[in-house]
């Protein structure tokens, strides 16, 4: 069922027929471009009447002729060519969707989603709570208040870091398996353990040897924290990733939808700072990743076998984070695992040099190059593609306290 209304642009007085799939994730912000002026209209989707909440904007429920219209939904992507036609053969976003998803694959979808809101709406923020109790290494309250809310049976014995991480491994599980497809489970994370972590688990000498050799260029404990923070701010603007996560149940990572898909939930400055920070955070774990892998195969984790950038992990982690990404892609489980979620041009061009954002056909240019010569030369992606390298980077980021917390407690 859908519900339909026109917005008038406070701006140019554009007119615009919004038609809302009504679902059961409220409120969502929504962020839509006006046609004629380009300005981004911002408001929300509730569940009160009148379900449009433009504040800055008017809105009317009565019929008009209009040259543009939007399809908004806070549960799914828009496909654009099928749902943002301004006449009456315009599918609704379930069945535009439907054309490029399997209804199998959406039900499934819908059915982890409910089954996550149930948890997050009475609980997020006694989670958030529980993060900023760890962040600040008040390992007592942190158990305490873990205790009281999650984990009804849990011993406060040990009050220590290494526990604490634990148990925040844990209840992040409570909340993560709605959030990641079985399929990401099984090919990236777990793989990526079994592969690491957990292939060099009895080799304790070796690993102790490790941990005093990366802290003298990574603090676990600090990192682990700025870990936390990135998923903290991840699950509190969840409700704006939900359309970008029904497209991970096609089980394909790689995939760019470019113009065929849309998002009402996100702008580009929304998603910015986010991709920005986990780059950075992903591409310094990295270099444990490396060093359990190199000890896996070659029982060392100083040698990097076949090749030749580095010579020992320390040079490695000194390096430009654009030649990280050159290395990585040399390290096949690596590679397989990271895939393009660290695109360090895109990094360069939305944090240091130069980006333009076009909000009426979402699509973000960004300048790569410092050379005088490259300078004006640009590369592009469209906003769809970059939320989904924004979330697959939130998925790392909490695999990577994953993996930390099982080296953290072999190490002790």
């Amino acid at each position: 069922m859908t519900i339909s209304g026109i917005i008038i642009c406070s701006t140019c007085g554009h007119k615009i027929r919004l038609r809302h799939q009504i679902g059961y994730v409220y409120p969502v912000v929504v962020k839509i471009a006006c046609n004629k002026c380009g300005k981004l209209i911002k408001g929300h989707i509730r569940k009160a009447d009148p379900a449009f909440d433009f504040p800055s904007e008017k809105i009317s429920k009565e019929y008009e002729e209009t040259t543009q219209t939007v399809s908004i939904s806070t549960e799914l992507p828009i496909a654009l060519k099928m749902s943002n036609i301004p006449t009456l053969v315009a599918l609704t976003p379930f069945m535009g969707i439907a054309t490029i998803i399997d209804i199998k694959k959406i039900k499934e979808y819908e059915y982890k989603t409910k089954k996550f809101i149930e948890l997050y709406d009475p609980s997020y923020s006694r989670l958030q709570t529980c993060f900023e109790l760890f962040e600040s290494k008040n390992w007592e309250y942190y158990l305490i208040e873990t205790k009281k809310h999650f984990r009804k049976d849990l011993s406060l014995d040990v009050k220590t870091f290494e526990k604490s991480s634990m148990v925040l491994n844990e209840v992040n599980k409570d909340f993560f398996k709605y959030l990641a497809t079985d399929f990401y489970q099984t090919n990236f994370n777990l793989k990526l353990q079994i592969e690491t972590i957990d292939k060099v688990s009895n080799k304790i000498p070796e690993l102790k040897s490790l941990k005093a050799s990366i802290k003298t260029y990574i603090n676990i404990e600090t990192e682990y924290i700025k870990g936390i923070k990135l998923i903290d701010n991840f699950l509190l603007n969840i409700k704006s990733f939900f359309p970008v996560i029904l497209l991970s149940y096609n089980n394909n990572y790689t995939n760019e939808y470019l113009d065929e898909i849309g998002l009402t939930t996100f702008e580009f400055l929304d998603l910015k700072e986010m991709y920005i920070e986990q780059f950075e955070y992903l591409s310094r774990i990295s270099s444990l990743y490396f060093g359990l892998l190199n000890l896996s195969e070659r029982n060392d984790y100083n040698d990097f076998g076949t090749i030749p950038d580095c010579s020992q992990l320390s040079d490695y982690y000194a390096k430009d984070n654009g030649i990280k990404k050159d290395i990585i892609k040399k390290a096949p489980l690596l590679d397989n695992y990271f895939i393009n979620t660290l695109n360090s041009q895109l990094r360069n061009g939305i944090g240091h040099l130069k980006t333009v954002y076009e909000p009426k056909k979402q699509l973000i240019k960004y300048y790569p190059y410092k050379q005088p010569a490259k300078m004006n030369i640009h590369k592009e992606i469209y906003l769809i593609d970059f939320a989904v390298l924004v979330y697959e980077q939130s998925l790392k980021v909490r695999d990577s306290l994953e993996i930390m917390n099982k080296f953290i407690n072999l190490t002790k």
